[in-house]
């Protein structure tokens, strides 16, 4: 028998006379729900957490539901949920008495932000009852209770966070992680999840290097891109000037996969920072190039000295005095469909 097979949903109905009294007046109800990723597994635990939480709220006699709140992604912030969001208006606008759900854990790992959620709450009369811990922001001692489980809550993902670096770090030592792997633009997997040209998209490329090694600047060929109406990677009309810079920026199409540009801050923060030059892994030679060598060294240095933006001896971007000015080519003649 399978782990799926032996888990037994585990389901706590609040009873109606016998605990939480001061509860029994609450009239209006919200479910908030939430997991960390679109995985399979975790979409079925989401609905399950939905469906037997909802059924609590409707079987209480004095309780009434209000609407269910999810989001599903990471609990490291709150601004990256829209569900929680959406929960924390209606409470503002007074439409909520009482948050249920399902643990601590779920409302959020950043114990700080947790914190500060839950005296809001207290500001506004709002009450959050969390199913696992069983308890009660309101009752006695409970925001005591609270943050010292929020508190093992986070700790827990930093562990969780540091493991994963190391495992990742650990991988990508490796040439033949599967790290090195991810597809891009102008590749496709092949049975083996190893990197192999898409003709189609790969003509695109070349004809993206050849444009800028003539002198088109990006604006120039982004506008060539949407006249000829060739779809974007992401298969819109239009061409972010972003997507054509990392085309050309990108060392996968000289042959070599390089991994750990950037990396997650360490944790609570969410957003990415550059990460540290001895960090960056690389695997050379390890599929077909569709751009040789030479000629994606050659757009670097091009790129280089078109920028407006360099680093100072910090290691910060700072702009230049001048910048490179985004002229069509002086060759008249010159093909747009000219490749490399």
């Amino acid at each position: 028998m399978s782990d799926d097979e032996r888990r037994v949903t585990k389901r706590i109905t609040l009873p109606a006379s016998t605990s939480f009294a001061h509860a029994f007046g609450y009239r209006r109800v919200a479910l908030y729900c939430r997991v960390s990723s679109k995985m399979e597994r975790q979409l079925n635990s989401l609905s399950a957490q939905m469906d037997f939480e909802k059924q609590d709220i409707l079987d209480h006699p004095n309780w009434k539901y209000v609407d269910t709140y999810t989001d599903i992604g990471s609990g490291r912030s709150i601004n990256s949920r829209p569900g929680f969001k959406r929960l924390m208006a209606d409470c503002e606008a007074g439409k909520i008495d009482l948050i249920y759900t399902k643990s601590i854990s779920r409302f959020g790992r950043n114990c700080v932000d947790f914190l500060v959620v839950l005296r809001r709450l207290k500001e506004l009369g709002v009450d959050v009852y969390f199913q696992n811990e069983d308890v009660l922001l309101s009752s006695e001692a409970g925001e005591l209770i609270l943050t010292l489980h929020a508190a093992l809550a986070q700790a827990e993902s930093e562990d969780k966070s540091a493991s994963i670096r190391w495992g990742i770090k650990r991988s990508t030592s490796h040439p033949g992680s599967p790290f090195f792997s991810r597809v891009c633009f102008g590749y496709d997997h092949d049975d083996q999840k190893n990197l192999v040209i898409n003709d189609r998209e790969a003509d695109i490329v070349k004809r993206i290097f050849g444009w800028y090694l003539v002198g088109w600047s990006i604006v120039r060929i982004k506008k060539e891109l949407e006249t000829l109406r060739i779809p974007s990677p992401t298969g819109k009309r239009r061409w972010p000037v972003s997507t054509i810079d990392g085309i050309l920026s990108n060392e996968k199409y000289a042959g070599n996969s390089v991994f750990g540009w950037t990396m997650v801050a360490e944790y609570p923060a969410v957003k990415r920072i550059k990460n540290q030059p001895e960090e960056i892994q690389r695997s050379e030679n390890h599929h077909p190039p569709l751009i040789d060598r030479e000629t994606f060294n050659r757009v670097q240095e091009m790129k280089k000295r078109r920028s407006n933006m360099t680093d100072d001896e910090h290691g910060n971007k700072v702009r230049k005095s001048t910048h490179y000015s985004m002229k069509r080519s002086d060759n008249k003649n010159e093909s747009p469909t000219e490749k490399v």
